[in-house]
């Protein structure tokens, strides 16, 4: 880690997104996840395709009759790659044990201390191989790194996710929302970085 004459490290900087991902995200979070399908006659509308209609009904009446899901997530900052610092991310929702999304993500943080560049690699399913794809969307990191919001493609749809830090920086909600659906996330930090 690279350091400044005062002795401190580099990225410990009052820029949000630092604040964000390498004072506040690193470490492992455990919690859960929602999902659940705020108007059928949206979805139906929509022009998500027949994979991903299918996908979101299995989700929906998952959850319905076994409850959320649980979610574990591993942040490390990489605060000396890139030009302003990156993060990686590895996100796990699961249900008795079975992988039902695993979600690969690179926070590539931007010099203007708010903007993020997200590059992900996810998979649905149990099945690894099976439905997989690759994309590319933004975030904006607020109130100082105690809040962000993306705007991601998921399951054929723009989704808006909010996420807000609670005020002793361990624990974390979100609340995603698109046309026809709404998700949340509740987490926990449950080891510090390293």
């Amino acid at each position: 880690m690279t350091m400044e004459p005062e002795g401190i490290p580099r990225h410990r900087t009052t820029a949000p997104n630092h604040v964000y991902y390498f004072d506040i995200g690193t470490g492992i979070w455990h919690g859960k996840a929602t999902f659940r399908v705020t108007s059928w006659r949206r979805l139906v509308r929509s022009r998500i395709g027949l994979t991903n209609t299918l996908l979101v009904t299995a989700m929906h009446v998952v959850e319905l009759l076994t409850g959320a899901p649980r979610q574990e997530s591993t942040i490390v900052a990489k605060p000396n790659e890139g030009e302003f610092g990156v993060a990686d991310n590895v996100v796990r929702i699961s249900k008795f044990g079975v992988t039902l999304y695993l979600l690969e993500e690179r926070y590539v943080l931007d010099s203007n201390g708010t903007g993020v560049v997200v590059k992900g690699n996810e998979r649905l399913g149990p099945v690894p191989g099976l439905l997989t794809r690759t994309f590319t969307y933004s975030a904006e990191i607020r109130d100082e790194g105690m809040a962000a919001t993306y705007s991601m493609p998921l399951l054929g749809a723009l989704w808006t996710a909010d996420y807000q830090v609670a005020a002793d920086r361990q624990s974390l909600f979100a609340k995603l929302v698109c046309d026809w659906g709404a998700a949340t996330e509740e987490t926990r930090r449950v080891s510090a970085p390293a």
